[in-house]
């Protein structure tokens, strides 16, 4: 009576049933994918460490906008997403607008909470629905391959399998080491895992590399299990309005808008494709998620870290069958732990993790299958959009390839009636940009 009582509750706010979930399955979701982006507590304060901001405070303002965001997405959205601190953007932060332009982190901070104010704009208004609807169906398809190919090769190079090289600019790794051997065990552990649908068999095969890991040196374990967290004082609500109508201040707002509308798009197009959001539900889902990903920003520059994202590695937690807010809910709750045993979750090796980013990689690209390569009109566009996101390491350049091709090829082929109004405004931007950036 009491688990039918329980059930129920989870129901009414979360919908698992009718989603076709289970409490379970949700929750192997969200420690898996906790598990592929607990990495960001440790780089973020790396990176911004070096625009002068305290590591230790970065931190902890990581973990608790990662944990205001994606409780927000699990109780307005109700999907099975990550919101926190975006990589890349937060090297644009410390190196080019600090470090490079010669700027206070407190100016950075500033900037952000302009674009995030405007990305709210945007996603408060139909211009979202605009920038959704104008996608075609088959670059919506190739979004969702291209990320699949991006967190694949985010998984090859963090485990070692795919390295760089200045002859061939990527080669195959030392299969030899710890950490190679560890994520191809990892791989097919969860190929096999899958097959026999073992319950929670990614969560389950991360565990074991990582306990394999232990004997072969890899995972490591800590000194100690359970720490406070460091103050924010020294890098909170720390904004300086003196240069706003500057040209470099109009110049990192207008970048940190665009690179965060965009990749936000793009993910969500993949994520909810992977989550089997119906059609029809889409724009709606896509939308909440938006205006969350934008006040995650703002949130974020308040604590004193980077602009938000939608995780891709979100992707993780849905092919562990993950389809609700009650999978974003246990990301949270994991979250918060990690404020105070983050010696125990950082033990987690990346080659523990990378197998799951690769396998997931390949659900992914099944949506390939509805693009139609045979009308060059068509597949041209989608296969840079697909190709350009790892090759290029950015999800937002696939989609700026794949948005000008689409339109180039089809004015000068006259299918001009193809492309919406939308999509010529988007793509003069795009070009714009590349002109002037």
């Amino acid at each position: 009576m009491n688990g039918t009582h329980q059930m129920s509750i989870w129901d009414k706010l979360f919908h698992i049933t009718e989603r076709g979930s289970t409490i379970s399955g949700e929750l192997f979701a969200g420690a898996t994918t906790f598990l592929c982006v607990a990495y960001v507590l440790a780089v973020n304060p790396i990176i911004l460490s070096a625009g002068g901001m305290d590591g230790g405070a970065v931190f902890t303002a990581t973990a608790l906008s990662a944990i205001i965001m994606t409780l927000l997405l699990a109780f307005v959205s109700n999907m099975p997403f990550a919101g926190l601190s975006g990589m890349g953007i937060n090297a644009f932060f410390a190196y080019t607008v600090v470090v490079q332009m010669g700027h206070s982190f407190a100016f950075a901070l500033t900037a952000q909470l302009i674009a995030g104010i405007l990305f709210l704009i945007i996603a408060l208004t139909p211009l979202k629905d605009l920038i959704f609807d104008a996608i075609p169906y088959t670059l919506k398809m190739a979004v969702t391959a291209g990320i699949g190919l991006f967190i694949t090769l985010i998984g090859l190079s963090s485990a070692g399998l795919i390295v760089s090289s200045p002859a061939t600019l990527v080669s195959l790794g030392d299969l030899h080491t710890p950490n190679s051997l560890i994520a191809i065990l990892g791989i097919i552990l969860i190929a096999v895992f899958t097959v026999r649908n073992v319950k929670g068999g990614i969560f389950l095969a991360v565990i074991i590399s990582a306990i394999v890991g232990f004997f072969s040196g890899v995972t490591e374990l800590p000194e100690t299990i359970l720490s406070m967290p460091p103050s924010l004082a020294p890098i909170a609500l720390h904004y300086d309005f003196s240069e706003i109508t500057s040209v470099d201040m109009i110049f990192v707002v207008f970048t940190f808008l665009f690179v965060n509308v965009f990749n936000v798009v793009g993910v969500l197009i993949g994520l909810t494709s992977q989550a089997e959001v119906l059609p029809d539900k889409q724009l709606a889902v896509q939308g909440s998620a938006m205006k969350v990903a934008a006040i995650g920003t703002i949130i974020g520059s308040a604590l004193g870290t980077s602009p938000h994202i939608v995780a891709v590695e979100s992707a993780a937690g849905i092919a562990e069958g993950g389809r609700t807010g009650l999978t974003a809910l246990t990301i949270a709750v994991l979250f918060i732990a990690s404020l105070f045993v983050a010696p125990l979750l950082l033990v987690i090796p990346v080659a523990a993790t990378a197998p799951v980013l690769i396998v997931v990689g390949l659900f992914m690209m099944a949506s390939v299958k509805d693009i139609n390569f045979g009308d060059i009109s068509e597949g041209l566009p989608a296969f840079l959009t697909i190709i350009m996101m790892p090759f290029a390491y950015s999800i937002g350049v696939g989609i700026e390839w794949g948005l000008v091709s689409y339109v180039v090829v089809k004015v000068l082929s006259n299918k001009y009636k193809d492309v919406s109004a939308v999509m010529y405004v988007l793509a003069a931007i795009f070009i714009v940009k590349e002109i002037l950036v």
